[in-house]
């Protein structure tokens, strides 16, 4: 009868230890997951302004060069490159994007976006636009790039060499050079071709609308600006973080 007591209360220890090591588990297990999200819902902000801010800087090289050697940055009024003229709306994404379009002359054998070689003398034209890829989800900023020379323009007018994945929106506003002492008037593709002459280009503002390439476990609801380049965001739930960013470049040879 002594056997079976002590038989019954080593069981009955057995069983609590065991009992124990399993909430000790499962609440080690939770403390992990909750590091990990943490973690995780820290590192996507830092990503996505990693990747804004280098295509960003991208742009920001783009636009001081565009111009260079005498040319219109925006190739406004050469007929040769009316078919890829700056648009508002005219791409994919919500809001739906801009197109972008850059010239200049080079002064020295210079290679493209898209990795081809472009001949001193030149003019070396940049397209900016928001797209599809197969090897990326969602949409990309992509860049096609063209020459233009004595015998016409050649090389745009294809997909072109992705940039930047998980961009939801591309916008662009056009900054004309104002008289001394008044403020620079921005205006969108549409107000800009409107002008005639071609005006001198100041700047740019230019817009993007990202998401995170990773999720959170959780929907969550993240904070856009009210007003993005005068646009209205509205805040969306979801897993993906998102962010909006806005920034002003500056060009010297407009």
């Amino acid at each position: 009868m002594s056997h079976l007591r002590e038989s019954g209360l080593a069981l009955a220890e057995w069983t609590l230890a065991a009992l124990l090591g399993v909430l000790i588990l499962a609440a080690a297990l939770a403390w992990l997951q909750a590091c990990l999200q943490l973690a995780l819902l820290q590192r996507m902000p830092l990503q996505m302004a990693e990747e804004a801010g280098w295509l960003l800087q991208r742009l920001s090289r783009a636009a001081m060069l565009a111009g260079q050697g005498g040319v219109h940055p925006l190739a406004s009024g050469d007929a040769r490159l009316a078919a890829w003229p700056v648009g508002d709306g005219v791409g994919p994404g919500t809001p739906a994007s801009d197109q972008l379009l850059l010239r200049r002359r080079l002064a020295a054998d210079t290679l493209d976006c898209e990795g081809t070689r472009v001949t001193a003398g030149d003019e070396l034209v940049e397209r900016y636009f928001l797209r599809s890829d197969s090897s990326a989800p969602g949409l990309v900023l992509a860049c096609d790039a063209g020459s233009c020379a004595a015998d016409g323009c050649h090389g745009l007018g294809d997909a072109g060499a992705p940039l930047q994945s998980d961009i939801d929106s591309f916008q662009v506003l056009y900054g004309m050079a104002a008289e001394p002492g008044q403020v620079i008037r921005y205006v969108d593709a549409t107000g800009w071709r409107a002008q005639s002459p071609p005006p001198h280009l100041a700047s740019l503002r230019i817009g993007l609308l990202q998401h995170s390439r990773e999720a959170a476990a959780r929907v969550r609801r993240w904070p856009l600006p009210a007003d993005w380049l005068g646009l209205t965001l509205t805040a969306m739930p979801g897993h993906a973080a998102r962010s909006a960013w806005q920034l002003t470049l500056a060009v010297p040879h407009g």
